[in-house]
């Protein structure tokens, strides 16, 4: 069927036109709330489009703040995944096909958030070693099995192997942490196939309802683990220095730091100024409410000492070409 321009401008308004019902989803046609009609809607050519992003609704549960309150983002990032998730599932019963993208893109990004938070919750706790530099992996196979060693080298482990089972079938499904997000890879080729096939290799079909079960039970793992490390006033991080989001901030922009390279081309007598400009550069970039004139660092030894108004806050010290991060254990 032959077009002219004006011929597809026409039907283009038109159909956005005919097509406002399909803005109705998730609610049915005769639901005339308050939160129907609002999410129904588009802007009105009026209004202002930026400061209307940004201006309180009449929905109060709508206002999302930007912002933690003091709190640790942790709690944010992966509750928010895992509940956007569970939603996901919940409506995917009509339209299977294309939810399974979204969902499995955010089971994919909510495991591997909350193993790296927890791998970072449990190396504080334990006063276990951070390879300062080291680039952390997106693949969840190893991210786990860096998980369980870090588990069993302290004897905290009461996984199952059902735990690291379902990750690394949800890491295989998705390797590389792009093939539900975007159609194609880097080189043009498809991430997935445009037709069904039986290639014995692949599925053919993901089960929803198995993934949403997945999903819990790395959830109740995981999120338990979080609630005695850090979620409440008895956790194991209250009532210390890391408590503080900014001072995991910090600890954590340190860790993620190119100064290895600085420290091992640095004389002995410039490498505590060098780990205070490090430090001050990290509060700085990431805007921590730290005073850097609080920092000290001191010679204690064969590494170097990090304090704050003269708590203790970690120790630097090199093992062979790297520089190692290393807290105080709060348990025993």
């Amino acid at each position: 069927m032959e077009y002219t321009k004006n011929q597809i401008k026409y039907n283009w308004k038109k159909d956005i036109e005919d097509f406002t019902y399909k803005l109705q989803y998730p609610f049915g046609e005769n639901n005339k709330s308050y939160l129907a009609k609002s999410l129904s809607a588009i802007p009105e050519e009026s209004s202002d489009k930026k400061n209307s992003l940004t201006s309180y609704s009449e929905a109060t549960n709508y206002n999302a703040p930007i912002g933690q309150e003091y709190d640790d983002y942790q709690y944010s990032y992966e509750e928010g995944y895992f509940k956007a998730f569970k939603l996901i599932i919940a409506g995917s019963s009509n339209d299977s096909e294309s939810f399974l993208m979204p969902a499995l893109f955010l089971a994919r990004h909510y495991i591997e958030l909350s193993l790296k938070d927890e791998i970072t919750n449990v190396s504080i706790a334990t006063g276990s070693k951070f390879s300062i530099g080291n680039k952390e992996s997106h693949c969840l196979t190893e991210l786990s099995n860096s998980f369980k060693k870090l588990l069993e080298e302290n004897d905290l482990n009461i996984l199952q192997e059902k735990f690291f089972d379902i990750i690394e079938s949800i890491d295989k499904l998705s390797p590389k942490s792009d093939e539900f997000r975007y159609t194609t890879d880097v080189s043009g080729k498809y991430n997935l196939p445009i037709d069904f096939t039986d290639d014995k290799e692949s599925p053919n079909v993901i089960n929803l309802i198995v993934l949403g079960q997945y999903l819990n039970y790395i959830y109740l793992h995981l999120y338990s683990l979080y609630f005695i490390l850090e979620d409440n006033e008895e956790s194991l991080l209250a009532d210390t220095v890391f408590e503080n989001p900014y001072v995991k901030g910090l600890l954590y922009g340190v860790v993620h730091s190119n100064i290895s390279k600085t420290l091992n081309n640095s004389s002995e007598d410039q490498i505590t100024s060098k780990i205070k400009n490090c430090i001050s550069s990290v509060i700085s970039n990431n805007n921590l409410k730290i005073d850097s004139s609080d920092i000290k660092v001191d010679k204690f030894d064969d590494g170097y000492q990090v304090l704050l108004n003269g708590s203790k806050l970690f120790m630097i010290f090199k093992n062979d070409e790297s520089w190692i991060l290393k807290t105080r254990p709060l348990i025993g």
